[in-house]
C-alpha cells in the first residue's frame, strides 16, 4: 500500500476546531471524505487508506468533534445536526460541490443520515461495516458529567480495548495508541470526550436537535445517490438478522466484502481499498 504526502489542518465548526488530514490534488477525479468510527478511531487510522486512494483525487479525513485532535464541545453538543454542520463545514471548507462520502462504523449511520437529509451535497455514499440496529448515533441522549478515561501506562490502554469483540488498532499497536492519549498528572487520558453520548446542546435555552431519535433503516429508504455497504466478513455488525433484511430490502444497493474484522483500514487495507475503487470508478 502507497503512502501519500498529507497536508493537516483545522476547520471552525460551530464551538469547536476539527482537525484535519487532506490527501491528493483538488481538480482530479470526484474528492473523497472519510469519517472514522467511535470506539476507538480516529483519523489517524485511515493514513494509509486515504493516502492510496488519493492517487486521482483528493482525499480527506478527520476527526470528529471530541476526538482525536479536534476539540472539545464546551456546550456538550454531539448532537447529529452538530455533526451534519461539520460535514457541510468541511466539505465548504475545500470548496467541493458533490464530494463521495465514506463512514465507518458508527459513521456509517452519520453519513447514511446526511446523505437522506442533503442529498445535494453527496455524489456517492460509502457505508463501512456499520450496524444498522437502532442506537447511537441518532437517539436523543442526554450524558453529561462523566469522567474522562484515564490509564495508568499505555500498556493499560491498551489491555483495555484488546477485551472488545472487535479490537481497534490500538489495542496491539503501541505507536497508535500513544496518539490516542494524553500524559496527564493521574496517568493517560483517552483523548475523546466523554461525554461524546450527550446529544443536547446544554447552553442554556438551547433548541431541541431537529435530527433526533433517527432510525438508520429508515433513513437508508431516503438516500437516492448510489451506494455500497461494505463489510468485514469476520465482523459482528451484520448478522443474519440485519444482513438478511437489508440485502432483500435494498436490491439496488451494492455489497463489497473484505477478509478483516471491523477495523477494516488495518485488517484488509490492500482489498478495502480495491472495493472503494471499484465503486467509484472515474467518476
Amino acid at each position: 500500500m502507497a503512502n501519500t504526502e498529507y497536508r493537516t489542518g483545522s476547520i471552525k465548526s460551530g464551538d469547536v476546531e476539527l482537525a484535519f488530514h487532506a490527501y491528493g490534488k483538488a481538480g482530479g477525479e470526484t474528492p473523497l471524505l472519510i469519517m472514522h468510527g467511535t470506539n476507538y478511531y480516529d483519523s489517524t487510522d485511515w493514513l494509509e487508506v486515504a493516502g492510496t486512494l488519493a492517487s486521482d483525487r483528493e482525499v480527506v479525513t478527520f476527526d470528529h468533534r471530541g476526538f482525536g485532535q479536534s476539540g472539545w464541545s464546551a456546550c456538550k453538543d454531539y448532537s447529529v445536526d452538530a455533526f451534519m454542520v461539520d460535514v457541510q463545514n468541511v466539505i465548504a471548507h475545500f470548496g467541493w460541490k458533490k464530494p463521495i462520502i465514506f463512514g465507518h462504523s458508527m459513521s456509517g449511520r452519520l453519513v447514511t443520515f446526511f446523505a437522506a437529509n442533503f442529498p445535494d451535497h453527496l455524489s456517492r455514499l460509502i457505508i463501512a461495516d456499520s450496524g444498522f440496529d437502532h442506537g447511537a448515533p441518532g437517539t436523543y441522549n442526554v450524558s453529561v458529567g462523566n469522567d474522562s478515561m484515564i490509564f495508568d501506562n499505555v500498556e493499560a490502554a491498551m489491555a483495555h480495548f484488546a477485551k472488545l469483540a472487535n479490537p481497534p488498532r490500538i489495542a496491539h499497536d503501541r505507536a497508535r495508541a500513544e496518539k490516542a492519549l494524553r500524559k496527564v498528572d493521574d496517568g493517560y487520558m483517552l483523548l475523546r470526550d466523554p461525554d461524546y453520548r450527550n446529544t443536547q446542546d446544554q447552553t442554556p435555552g438551547a433548541d431541541m436537535p431537529v435530527l433526533r431519535d433517527l432510525d438508520a433503516m429508515e433513513e437508508l429508504r431516503k438516500v437516492q445517490c448510489p451506494t455500497i455497504i461494505i463489510r468485514g466478513l469476520r465482523s459482528t455488525r451484520y448478522p443474519p438478522e440485519i444482513l438478511e433484511p437489508l440485502q432483500k430490502e435494498f436490491p439496488d444497493i451494492a455489497w463489497g466484502t473484505v477478509d478483516s474484522e471491523h477495523d477494516i483500514a488495518v485488517g484488509a487495507p490492500d482489498e478495502l481499498v480495491a472495493v472503494v475503487r471499484r465503486f467509484i470508478g472515474a467518476d
